[in-house]
């Protein structure tokens, strides 16, 4: 028998709090929900072990209202805060040496418009048709898997990416992209 999923636990369902105020109050918000976890149990055929930080599909720890309005967690969730987690749905992990991606995915840092500043005034770089001053399509590599590095992509390298491929992450303090190998189509 293969066992194809690891269990998991976190602090919290959501990161409802940034600087000691209340920033969500539904379960609703895709954006706060905890995506950071630690392995408790995972097969000895993987790379992951006991103690790892993994980061994981929000869905696994969302949690939804009920038919009557009660809380419900998700599918996932086996007793308290421990949850078990498919392998398809784990994107990248931590241990000492730091963060690293599992293949097929890859996280890009996005690439901002810059503004220049020329005799005391200002000139806000160009931001058209951009999502919060991001350049479009564009990041810089920031955790790479092992597919793209033989590949000859590295960290810090300025890449060009397909559209509506990038989901976005915050990783301690840091705004990601996350997306799959494939969708890296260039560096520049």
């Amino acid at each position: 028998m293969t066992i194809n999923y690891i269990i998991v636990e976190i602090d919290e369902a959501y990161n409802n709090e940034e600087d000691g105020i209340v920033v969500n109050s539904t379960v609703e918000s895709v954006k706060h929900i905890n995506r950071i976890a630690t392995v408790l149990e995972a097969p000895d055929f993987t790379i992951l072990k006991k103690g790892d930080k993994v980061i994981c599909h929000h869905n696994i720890f969302r949690i939804r209202n009920g038919i009557k309005g009660q809380k419900v967690r998700s599918n996932y969730n086996l007793e308290d805060n421990v949850y078990f987690v498919p392998f398809t749905e784990v994107f990248m992990f931590k241990r000492e040496e730091g963060w690293e991606a599992i293949r097929p995915y890859v996280f890009i840092k996005p690439a901002y418009y810059n503004d220049k500043k020329v005799d005391n005034i200002t000139l806000v770089g160009n931001s058209n048709n951009s999502h919060k001053g991001n350049k479009k399509l564009r990041g810089f590599v920031k955790y790479p898997n092992d597919d793209i590095t033989k590949s000859g992509v590295k960290v810090g390298d300025e890449v060009v990416f397909s559209s509506h491929s990038q989901y976005e992450f915050n990783v301690e303090g840091e705004t990601l992209y996350k997306m799959s190998t494939r969708d890296i189509l260039a560096i520049i």
